[in-house]
């Protein structure tokens, strides 16, 4: 008897390193983790680019962790995520220019070989 194992939908397989699905679902992720980090409440702690503490009852130093953590993922957002979309785009075109370059003849060639 088979087991019946509950497939990933499209989005969560494993793609080829680099590929543009793989581009695609790491700006995915970053965006997901942002967001999720911005719900928890994290930008507070943000507070401590200024010098004040994000929460008295965490501390400097967690606060200060807190806030890196969600400086380090709002600039992945802002600045990597757009850039791995627009490399994703790029890519794909690439591919695509290329495979009809391969199924197309080459007239050159055959022009040589009629002379």
């Amino acid at each position: 008897m088979k087991k019946l194992v509950a497939q990933r939908p499209a989005i969560l397989r494993r793609a080829e390193f680099l590929s543009p699905k793989d581009l695609l679902q790491r700006a995915g992720a970053i965006t997901v983790i942002y967001f999720i980090l911005h719900l928890a409440g994290l930008r507070e702690y943000t507070s401590v680019l200024n010098g004040t503490v994000g929460s008295v009852a965490l501390g400097w130093k967690l606060s200060g962790f807190l806030a890196v953590i969600y400086i380090l993922f709002y600039l992945a957002l802002v600045v990597l995520a757009p850039i791995l979309v627009l490399a994703a785009g790029l890519l794909l075109a690439w591919q695509k220019i290329g495979a009809r370059r391969a199924t197309r003849p080459d007239r050159r060639r055959a022009w040589l070989a009629e002379l």
